[in-house]
């Protein structure tokens, strides 16, 4: 029997998406050491990648909505650090 990785965690998920918040807080610990070591490896400062880490995790449960199941929610957060990391480079090196 094969297991499609793409719905893990999906009973956490839809429990989010109905606004249950101790869903919320146990899907944010699965998550948060492993999306905080992507951000402070592109950020390389200990703040900036705390602080896109909660930008990260507030935008991911406020368009949990349009989450499909094309990939994995984690995949799917990963996105989120990584487009949040390189926006704030981008935003640091204007003048």
């Amino acid at each position: 029997m094969k297991i499609d990785i793409r719905f893990t965690h999906k009973a956490l998920v839809e429990k989010c998406k109905k606004g249950h918040n101790s869903s919320q807080y146990k899907l944010y610990s699965l998550y948060v050491d492993a999306m905080y070591n992507v951000s402070i490896r592109m950020v390389k400062s200990k703040e900036d990648a705390e602080d896109i880490l909660q930008e990260s995790f507030i935008e991911a449960f406020k368009n949990l909505e349009s989450f499909r199941y094309e990939s994995t929610f984690g995949s799917w957060l990963k996105r989120i650090v990584i487009n949040k990391s390189i926006n704030h480079l981008h935003l640091k090196r204007m003048p």
